[in-house]
């Protein structure tokens, strides 16, 4: 009987044993593929959208910044990314309000285009598909709006840059770069729009920020200007895992424009997945 228990025993301490070596095994694994696939990044993004031509263009829009610095906005002035304006002159500038980030244009013309076409199905044999289409079904651009061109484009243009840390998405806010100036920042209202499952709980902060618009224009002019700053670490870990925050600021302006404007911000913290 003695014998029977003293082996039952020992059969239980070795499955303990391989589960506790097997528990730590794991979790090595997991740490090595989290240590090997980090990655944190800052990205930076400005929508410019206008109905009608702008002339003589002068912006200065909020930057990230950190320590009075702006290392993304220095990337987004020098670098060579996707979409920059070839014609437009981009810099940093300091302001009464900070570092701000400075769009100069003589002008800026809005490019309209006509509705998307439907590319027809190949015919059997047929060697490229664009014989397909009339030339009068092609895509039509004006830089003014018509039952032809009916569909207002965007300037739409950004950058990304690899942070040397692990970036503090929780707290971004004193540690990390956000969009500035910044003002009367306070907890929102507002929630998600759609359900979040329990573990993930960012915040949502309003605020207030500064836009400088000058450039002459029609009355009937409408300018909205998006600018947004995300802050992102990602991992793998059998599957792709992130958490980051987003700020950005929105304004509509009407007409010409010739000094600074009100814009409403909004910051996300703490969204995604966290390994604590």
């Amino acid at each position: 009987m003695n014998r029977k228990v003293t082996i039952f025993g020992g059969i239980v301490l070795f499955i303990l044993l391989l589960l506790v070596l097997g528990s730590i095994y794991l979790e090595n694994q997991n740490e090595e593929m989290y240590n090997d696939s980090l990655m944190s990044n800052y990205e930076y993004n400005i929508i410019i959208e206008s109905n009608s031509t702008l002339q003589n263009v002068t912006l200065y829009l909020p930057v990230p910044v950190f320590e009075n610095e702006s290392e993304v906005g220095l990337e987004m002035v020098n670098g060579d990314y996707y979409n920059k304006p070839s014609n437009w002159n981009l810099s940093l500038t300091d302001t009464e309000h900070g570092p701000m980030f400075k769009i100069e244009a003589a002008e800026i013309k809005p490019v309209y285009h006509s509705l998307p076409v439907a590319v027809p199905e190949p015919e059997p044999g047929s060697e490229n598909i664009e014989d397909e289409v009339q030339e009068e079904e092609q895509i039509v651009e004006s830089n003014e709006y018509s039952e032809e061109t009916p569909v207002l484009t965007s300037f739409d243009f950004g950058t990304n840059v690899r942070a040397d840390h692990m970036i503090n998405t929780r707290f971004p806010v004193g540690n990390e770069s956000v969009l500035l100036p910044k003002n009367n920042l306070r907890e929102s209202e507002e929630g998600s729009e759609i359900p979040l499952p329990e573990h993930i709980n960012p915040e949502y902060f309003d605020y207030e920020s500064l836009v400088y618009a000058h450039y002459d224009a029609s009355p009937d002019t409408e300018v909205q200007i998006f600018v947004q700053m995300d802050g992102r670490n990602e991992w793998w870990i059998y599957g792709w895992q992130s958490n980051g925050y987003s700020d950005r600021i929105s304004i509509r302006l009407s007409g010409p424009q010739e000094g600074w404007v009100k814009a409403e911000g909004k910051l996300i913290t703490g969204d995604g997945v966290y390994k604590e």
